[in-house]
């Protein structure tokens, strides 16, 4: 587990089509918003230019995160998946943060695993457009 400080890498590979998005640490109200904010402007970008994409979130340097985090990224949600509909695969370090990302990422291209390599099969197997 990660024990720096609290952060985000988000960052797109064009030869897999892939946003791959990293977390780290414990993360605060503001930290969210600025991800939630970040991320759409980057995914809207990414889908102008490059078209369809998939997203493979990995949450494994990430603790639980207090419920304000939460709410601001159930919030954030309804834009997302305004940006793509195409496979959303997250992966959490524990059952309990796989619960929990489990309160936001509620539509039927998002799914969490404990395992990367099932996040990112599953996440291949639908094609993109």
């Amino acid at each position: 587990m990660h024990t720096g400080p609290a952060k985000y890498e988000i960052a797109y590979d064009l030869p897999s089509r892939t946003l791959k998005i990293t977390t780290y640490g414990f993360w605060s109200g503001g930290l969210a918003a600025k991800f939630a904010a970040e991320l759409i402007a980057k995914g809207t970008a990414i889908r102008l230019r490059h078209g369809t994409f998939y997203t493979l979130v990995d949450m494994r340097n990430a603790p639980i995160q207090p419920a304000s985090v939460i709410e601001s990224l159930a919030g954030m949600m309804p834009k997302a998946l305004m940006v793509t509909k195409s496979p959303i695969a997250a992966v959490a370090a524990s059952s309990l943060g796989k619960l929990q990302t489990e309160r936001y990422l509620t539509a039927p291209n998002c799914r969490t695993f404990l395992e990367y390599d099932e996040a990112d099969s599953w996440m291949r197997s639908t094609p993109l457009s």
